[in-house]
């Protein structure tokens, strides 16, 4: 890309470097090859799960970038496992804060791909996509499954969520495989979003993760990236791998957990986007009749 047309030729506004981007391109194909690598590990055997730090790239399309994602690792992970280990069904769980909408993209027709994506309220926040409706087409449809959140959701909407919808839908597909991407935006401090979590959620949705991959003989392949206040960061990540590896690490919430979330008042609208949910997929899938 010499000239700045070919740039825009392939990637969006947000996607052009700044200042002194280094090597962006060179980092984003080294993501894409430690997903690879992920899924090679995990076929080959040689592990159940693998984590891969800096992945989960999920705004990059089929034939362009946004975002700030150059390349898709997500679905990269899930076509690499269907061409070359010839998986019929892989199930990706998008836990970031924004809709995954590049990844939807690559999948909105293809049945082999259960996506399910947890997000919040896409009226609210960037990409603006994935709303309950947003169900897929053709033969992909009721294959893609947008949860949006409403603002300030917490911990309790989050484990309702799981247990109303994710779960039952990971035991009635059977997936192979799951991917899961997602990093710390969901915390109520990120700072960019406005959703619940505290580092008890992310803590959750590890353990969640894990007990849904014995589905598929624990196979996991977790890309973990996302979060946009560097003080949270690191904490949100580690209570995610904690949780899905099922080992103890003591964390305390680097800021104070603001009085107005300690209870999750969002319940009720949460529950009422569950039964939304619900309604648009009931005709595809037996756990919600």
């Amino acid at each position: 890309m010499d000239e700045e047309g070919d740039f825009f030729q392939y990637q969006a506004l947000d996607n052009r470097p700044i200042g002194r981007p280094g090597k962006v391109e060179e980092a984003a194909r080294l993501v894409i090859g430690q997903a690879k690598l992920a899924a090679d590990l995990i076929q080959a055997g040689k592990f159940q799960k693998v984590i891969s730090i800096g992945g989960g790239l999920h705004h990059a399309k089929v034939a362009s970038g946004e975002g700030f994602c150059l390349y898709n690792d997500v679905a990269f992970t899930a076509v690499y496992l269907m061409e070359k280990y010839h998986l019929k069904r892989v199930m990706i769980l998008d836990t970031d804060a924004h809709a995954g909408n590049g990844t939807a993209e690559y999948f909105i027709s293809d049945p082999r791909v259960l996506f399910v994506d947890l997000h919040q309220d896409p009226g609210t926040i960037y990409p603006g996509t994935g709303f309950a409706p947003e169900i897929g087409t053709g033969a992909g449809i009721g294959k893609t499954v947008n949860i949006p959140l409403p603002v300030n959701a917490g911990n309790d909407s989050y484990k309702k969520v799981f247990e109303e919808i994710i779960e039952p839908l990971a035991k009635e597909f059977r997936p192979e495989i799951i991917i899961r991407n997602g990093g710390a935006d969901p915390h109520f401090n990120d700072g960019l979003t406005s959703l619940g979590l505290t580092l008890d959620g992310f803590k959750m949705i590890g353990r969640k993760v894990r007990d849904m991959a014995e589905i598929c003989g624990g196979k996991e392949i977790d890309l973990v990236a996302s979060g946009y206040h560097r003080g949270i960061l690191p904490y949100a990540w580690m209570a995610l791998i904690a949780g899905l590896g099922n080992f103890n690490v003591p964390l305390e919430e680097p800021s104070p957990i603001p009085h107005s979330l300690r209870i999750d008042s969002q319940m009720p609208e949460t529950l009422k986007m569950i039964a939304e949910v619900k309604a648009f997929h009931k005709d595809y899938w037996r756990c919600f009749r």
